[in-house]
């Protein structure tokens, strides 16, 4: 085994060995207590009917009217911005075709949020809000010299109590109104469309910012997202908070291990966090005045890989008048990216593409999947036809690449005696080497460049396969009922270092096909340890990632073994002085036989 072999080798294996860390960057799934889901039969309100309230909130009036009412005797003692007492909050049921979610008055935040299944991708209810940090959601501070308002700690007067809409329904709204001194008021107007997952929130107020002195006020969720998958390593690879300002996106991933902040100054697009599948976003209507992405610690985990919480805030300035009126759209729903282009094209940023010189791969192969599943209702048949079709597109690099590889290999003999005849004369023996090279067109380098030039492509393809919603819950055939999830056919009561807690047979054919390309195609038998290593290391890498991904290698791998069996060299030159260089090792051989014979019977004698 030369060098290079022992150092590819090493490389590879601590590949291996690191891979395990980058999946316990992240911690089990949390459980939902049955207490946290929502009940989706929602009966409408019967002052609901044949009435739409205006989004400015005109149905809200009379909360305003009679304000200072509230203020009763009891409370009078304490300051107006003090928290109010914890009563029994009351909830605000909205049902929609898309989702269901549940409102609490104790600071207007929204406490569930459940993703009804209505797309091939998910098959049951998704809950998206973390039930334990739910009081931290759509929450306003406003901080002056006059006083701190933290609307979670308030209670707030609701116009409605429920919210229904059908496919056929106009829009409807909720307003959340919090009374304040001197006839003031702060007000959530939530208006909730049928056909859609975003929805628009306007914000107004009068005298609060007289109130509390401050200059600007903050907006944002804070709640985190709720986690989703089984595959909870991938599911926080994914988790993050970001802002948009301009052409600048800024980005906070965090560890869950310590409190973190970005915070920054500027006209702000929005302000979004992820997970794999699922985002909120927070997109004003006038750009904010600037962005907060702080990450907090969840004090009651007690397990070794805490999760990603994150808050996402905007601030938001004043209007000529010295209060709020601002339109914000919240997005909360799945990363799909017909979906959250229309909600606002640039929420696309928020999607996972790659580097800047990948991103059109990835959208371009994204697009073709998308398409041919609209005429193929099976990925795992859409998957295979795709890969049949990435290589008749590759087939003139990839071929050209094997025929150099072949060429090559054919003229190994020759060079090995090159080598040989020269071993104490370097420079003549590259000399012959090249000369050997020019003579039969042999291209050492011919068998990389095109595997270069198909990088971008397979690395497209791993992107795409991994961070697309498309092929989550997507069944293939047998065993394999989810594409977007390892094809575990076996799992164990026990978890193998470097392997998994289950066998996933794909990788193992995927190994299989490697190791027949790599048969067909190596020409240095220094390399042989590699053609049983890598793929070895192929089942261990592939166990854990998605099926759908580990299918799709496979068949390239096939296809491209069968093209090198298809390719046959075409050159009489090349095979004469293969043929003449094997002919002349004969003759040598009998040659050195003849000269042993002949010394043996001169030693005998």
């Amino acid at each position: 085994m030369d060098r290079r072999t022992l150092l590819a080798i090493v490389i590879v294996g601590i590949i291996i060995v690191l891979t395990p860390y980058y999946y316990n960057l992240v911690s089990p799934p949390q459980e939902m207590t049955p207490s946290d889901t929502v009940n989706t039969a929602m009966v409408q309100n019967e002052g609901d009917r044949g009435s739409t309230p205006a989004v400015s909130g005109e149905s809200s009036e009379p909360l305003e009217q009679s304000s200072s009412a509230t203020m009763d005797a009891e409370n009078m003692d304490r300051p107006w911005y003090a928290a109010d007492p914890a009563g029994e909050a009351e909830m605000v049921e909205v049902s929609t075709p898309l989702y269901t979610a549940r409102f609490s008055t104790r600071g207007a935040t929204v406490h569930s949020w459940t993703i009804l299944p209505t797309q091939p991708y998910l098959s049951e209810g998704e809950q998206l809000v973390r039930p334990s940090f739910a009081d931290r959601n759509l929450v306003l501070t406003a901080r002056g010299g006059m006083g701190l308002l933290r609307t979670e700690e308030k209670n707030f007067k609701v116009d409605r109590k429920r919210i229904s809409l059908n496919k056929s329904s106009q829009p409807i709204s909720v307003t959340f109104t919090l009374p304040l001194p001197e006839g003031g008021y702060y007000r959530e107007i939530y208006t909730f469309y049928p056909d859609r997952y975003d929805v628009d929130l306007k914000l107004e107020s009068k005298n609060l910012t007289r109130l509390t002195g401050a200059p600007n006020v903050w907006f944002g969720w804070g709640g985190g997202l709720a986690m989703t998958e089984q595959d909870t390593a991938q599911e926080l690879y994914y988790s993050q908070s970001m802002y948009l300002m301009g052409k600048t996106q800024e980005t906070l991933k965090g560890n869950g291990k310590k409190v973190e902040e970005d915070e920054a100054t500027g006209g702000t697009d929005w302000v979004a966090q992820r997970t794999k599948y699922f985002l909120m976003a927070l997109v004003p209507e006038q750009q904010a005045d600037g962005a907060r992405l702080r990450t907090f610690v969840d004090n009651s985990y007690k397990g070794k890989h805490p999760p990603k919480l994150y808050e996402t805030s905007l601030s938001l300035g004043l209007a000529e008048t010295g209060d709020l009126n601002h339109l914000i759209k919240l997005y909360l729903g799945p990363l799909d990216y017909g979906t959250i282009r229309a909600a606002d094209p640039s929420l696309e940023e928020t999607m996972s593409w790659g580097w800047k010189i990948i991103e059109p791969f990835s959208k371009g192969i994204y697009w073709i999947l998308v398409w041919l599943h609209t005429f193929i209702p099976n990925y795992g048949v859409v998957l295979i036809i795709f890969s049949i079709a990435i290589k008749v597109v590759v087939w003139p690099l990839t071929h050209k690449s094997q025929q150099s590889m072949k060429r090559m290999q054919m003229l190994q003999p020759v060079m090995k005696d090159l080598q040989a005849k020269h071993k104490d004369n370097p420079q003549k023996m590259q000399q012959e080497v090249m000369g050997l090279y020019k003579k039969y067109k042999v291209n050492p380098m011919g068998g990389c460049w095109p595997v270069l030039l198909q990088m971008p492509l397979l690395y497209a393809l791993f992107i795409v396969f991994r961070s697309t919603i498309e092929l989550r819950g997507q069944p293939f055939i047998f065993w394999i009922n989810d594409l977007s999830m390892p094809d575990a056919l076996i799992t164990f009561p026990f978890h193998i270092p470097l392997y998994g807690d289950h066998l996933a047979v794909l990788p193992i054919v995927m190994a299989i096909s490697t190791y027949l390309q790599s048969k067909t195609t190596m020409t240095d038998p220094n390399q042989k340890a590699m053609l049983y290593m890598m793929p070895i290391m192929f089942i261990f890498l592939f166990n854990n990632f998605p099926s759908g991904l580990t299918l799709y290698y496979t068949l390239f791998n096939l296809l491209s073994w069968a093209q090198t069996k298809l390719i046959k060299i075409q050159d009489p030159s090349l095979a004469k002085a293969v043929e003449e260089n094997q002919l002349e090792h004969e003759k040598q051989a009998m040659r050195e036989e003849r000269r042993a014979r002949k010394k043996n019977r001169s030693s005998d004698s």
